[in-house]
């Protein structure tokens, strides 16, 4: 079974389609797991719609929520997936796909949720260079057995500090015949270069964001 953990701090006008991505996927072997950081609006209202475990906490760390997701989760294989992000119909048959072959995780291509042409060109850069350097936008699925948690002084960047753990306990794969869509309101509001260079920064410094 595969445990879709998703964090979420006031997400409502996202959190539905979300959601309605994954009830509509081919593969029904899942769970899903919202966690509600400190929110002040409908998220939980909405997440309950569609799940039983849907749950309210005050961390504003989203490392911390995804760890307590994880620790809620009943299934083999771990799915993180923002809150602002719809999935492809085949995602969760390729992941099960991809664990059944051996690999203990993967990401997979990423695309823009919006029609803006900057980020559309920005995510196939990021979906090329992915082939070399592995990194997750949006999405990253692992074994539950080679989950060792994300580091909670991250506030950012956390996502490829969990890779570089993994890649320490098995194969990472990259699925290119399926994709997540995600927003790309961040780039636009806080700009291109340095949303990417507060990124790329964060690993190394630890960078604390709260919401």
């Amino acid at each position: 079974m595969l445990s879709i953990i998703i964090p979420a701090h006031n997400e409502e006008k996202y959190i539905e389609q979300c959601l309605r991505s994954i009830k509509n996927q081919k593969y029904e072997e899942y769970e899903i797991i919202v966690v509600c950081d400190s929110c002040t609006d409908k998220t939980k209202e909405i997440a309950k719609r569609y799940t039983k475990k849907a749950y309210d906490i005050k961390k504003k760390n989203v490392s911390a929520v995804r760890n307590y997701g994880a620790n809620k989760a009943k299934g083999d294989v771990l799915v993180f997936l923002d809150a602002d992000c719809v999935i492809a119909p085949n995602l969760l048959s390729e992941i099960d796909r991809t664990i059944k072959k051996g690999y203990i995780g993967g990401v997979s291509k990423t695309k823009s949720l919006e029609p803006f042409w900057k980020a559309q060109i920005m995510w196939a850069v990021g979906n090329f260079f992915r082939h070399f350097f592995l990194a997750a936008s949006g999405m990253l699925f692992c074994k539950t057995s080679a989950f060792t948690g994300y580091d909670e002084s991250r506030h950012l960047a956390e996502d490829t500090g969990l890779i570089l753990k993994l890649k320490k306990k098995g194969k990472l794969k990259y699925i290119t015949n399926s994709f997540i869509k995600t927003s790309s309101r961040r780039l636009e509001t806080e700009g291109y270069c340095w949303t990417i260079f507060r990124q790329f920064s964060a690993f190394f410094t630890k960078t604390k964001k709260k919401y």
